[in-house]
């Protein structure tokens, strides 16, 4: 698989399947703790890529995840790999708290103190698990 080059997303590192393009450049603020005590902060790092019709969104939290990202319904499981560790690939009917299908994962890095968000809108499980492949945790 021919890589178009590597993009760093908060403390990860993707090397991204030929074709997709960077949408939306990875961006770093700080946000409120929702149950958290007053005051208290996550990064949260955030990119965009597309190809063709394909959308694929990663987000990183560090240390927490600041607030629930709304409803989800999965409608399909499977396992996939990210980052050398199992982890449960949804096809979900509603994302977020909206109705709409997307793949997605997610998990939870306790040496780096993060966590993992990504998912992608109109792929398939072939070539979403193809850009797990590509998440790296640089050393």
């Amino acid at each position: 698989m021919e890589a178009v080059g590597s993009f760093i997303v908060g403390i990860l590192m993707l090397v991204l399947p030929q074709g997709w393009v960077e949408a939306k450049p990875a961006a770093c603020t700080q946000v409120a703790v929702v149950q958290g005590p007053p005051g208290t902060t996550s990064e949260e790092c955030t990119a965009t890529y597309t190809r063709g019709e394909s959308e694929l969104t990663v987000i990183v939290w560090r240390p927490v995840v600041p607030r629930d990202g709304g409803p989800m319904v999965s409608v399909e499981d499977s396992k996939g790999k990210l980052l050398g560790q199992d982890v449960m690939v949804s096809r979900t009917s509603q994302f977020m708290g909206s109705e709409q299908e997307v793949l997605v994962t997610s998990a939870e890095l306790p040496k780096a103190g993060a966590h993992v968000l990504i998912y992608a809108r109109n792929t398939t499980p072939e070539d979403f698990q193809a850009v797990l492949d590509g998440v790296n945790l640089p050393q």
